[in-house]
């Protein structure tokens, strides 16, 4: 294997579509999880660093090869961060602004489709929101309720994302964003808050 260090030069093969090439085989080969960043570098003939370089991380190299023009990992990390208090409110309303843009919206339904007719597809889409957004959360949130709060606030958005924007169920597909997330924060401050395991 050829493989050249660092940067590449300008003008030269980047070897950033060889990446998302590999990446898109072996992440429904193998899994999120089971496709490591090595093996996506070797498969493409190309230096590791170039994945960090190209793309920052796993996560978004997942985003990227899968035709998400947003990662729902971004939207997380950005609703995460800031105040804890207000946090309910952010995911709701990044959720939605993110969403609303028709190119995100188009993006995340065609990998819909396309896990309908490839459930390996759907596999690794799974894994990635089992370890980037589930996991992230039971991160964020600690303690013995952790993963039944994430499984809970996990369920309520992709609940709003399925209704609203892939199978427009009426009259959430309608209804204005703002009203949207003044419906969902008092369920998700909830979530957020809960000190004690859910019954």
């Amino acid at each position: 294997m050829n493989k050249s260090r660092g940067r590449p030069r300008a003008g030269a093969d980047d070897g950033r579509d060889r990446l998302l090439a590999a990446a898109r085989d072996l992440f429904a080969e193998r899994g999120y999880t089971g496709a490591t960043l090595r093996a996506i570098a070797t498969r493409a003939d190309c230096d590791p660093a170039l994945i960090a370089h190209h793309f920052g991380s796993k996560k978004e190299l997942f985003a990227r090869a899968m035709a998400l023009s947003l990662g729902p990992s971004v939207v997380l990390e950005t609703a995460l961060r800031g105040d804890p208090t207000t946090t309910p409110e952010r995911l709701a309303a990044l959720v939605l602004r993110a969403w609303d843009a028709p190119a995100v919206h188009g993006s995340l339904t065609q990998l819909l489709a396309t896990g309908m007719q490839h459930p390996e597809v759907l596999h690794a889409f799974r894994e990635y929101i089992a370890k980037e957004i589930v996991g992230r959360l039971v991160e964020y949130f600690g303690g013995a309720a952790a993963r039944e709060r994430a499984t809970a606030m996990v369920t309520i958005i992709i609940g709003l994302i399925f209704g609203r924007y892939v199978i427009g169920v009426e009259p959430l597909r309608s209804t204005p964003p703002e009203r949207v997330i003044a419906s969902l924060t008092p369920s998700l401050r909830a979530i957020a808050h809960q000190q004690r395991p859910l019954r």
